[in-house]
């Protein structure tokens, strides 16, 4: 056996990095923090382990906001509108928010349909036209930085989904009316509220499932506006 100190892995570094969180979790108990981080803090602490600070600082901006949710939205499973505010510090100019509007397309899967959009020196706007679920995009320069705001509205999907179900959910008493509580009355409550139970269910499990997707869909849009704006040929 060696005497030298042990070399470990990036692997096993990694490992003992979780295990030295999870040791902390379990020696002292949760508390709230009531100052939280900075962005320059969480780059010295990463630093400090070895992470390169430009991409905490990317991270972080690609960090989604944490909104809370109505009691409705809760229900669901969900937010009806998903928006991302960052800021880039970059100086706009033609060039630059034209290369951003390809780049909000391209990144969308959209481009040629009908999504419409401007951009100049003085910002850049972009829609695509969509009517159950809209994406729009926004970039407007600063003194010193741009601001960049990407909305997905997803109302009409809430519509869509809640039309669906009332549809299916009609034709469920229908059934259990007339064709189900004349032959027993006991069968046409049980498969009443049977019925009713797994069309909400269903329902809200899609409205999970799509909400994750339209986070993912915002996320490589914004992953898309961060390596255009973030590029040394963008920078002032």
């Amino acid at each position: 056996m060696s005497d030298g100190p042990r070399i470990y892995s990036d692997e096993e570094f990694a490992l003992v990095l979780r295990k030295a969180a999870e040791l902390g979790r379990q020696a002292e108990p949760a508390l709230p923090s009531s100052t939280g981080l900075t962005l320059t803090e969480m780059k010295a602490a990463a630093a400090q382990v070895g992470f390169d600070p430009a991409l905490v600082e990317r991270a972080a901006r690609m960090l989604a906001t944490t909104v809370a949710l109505s009691p409705f939205e809760r229900l669901i499973g969900g937010p009806m509108r998903h928006e991302r505010q960052t800021r880039f510090p970059v100086m706009l100019d033609d060039t630059t928010a034209a290369r951003l509007l390809s780049a909000v397309r391209v990144g969308s899967s959209l481009a040629g349909r009908q999504d419409v959009g401007h951009s100049s020196a003085v910002g850049m706007t972009w829609h695509d036209g969509g009517d159950t679920q809209p994406l729009s995009v926004t970039a407007r320069p600063d003194e010193s930085d741009v601001g960049v705001s990407v909305v997905l509205d997803r109302r009409g999907t809430l519509g869509m989904v809640a039309l669906i179900s009332g549809i299916l959910i009609f034709f469920t008493v229908i059934i259990a009316t007339f064709a189900l509580y004349p032959v027993a009355p006991a069968l046409g409550i049980g498969g009443f509220i049977a019925g009713v139970t797994s069309i909400l269910t269903v329902a809200r499990r899609y409205w999970v499932s799509s909400t994750r997707k339209a986070r993912e869909r915002i996320g490589v849009v914004m992953d898309a506006i961060d390596r255009t704006l973030m590029r040394p040929e963008s920078k002032p």
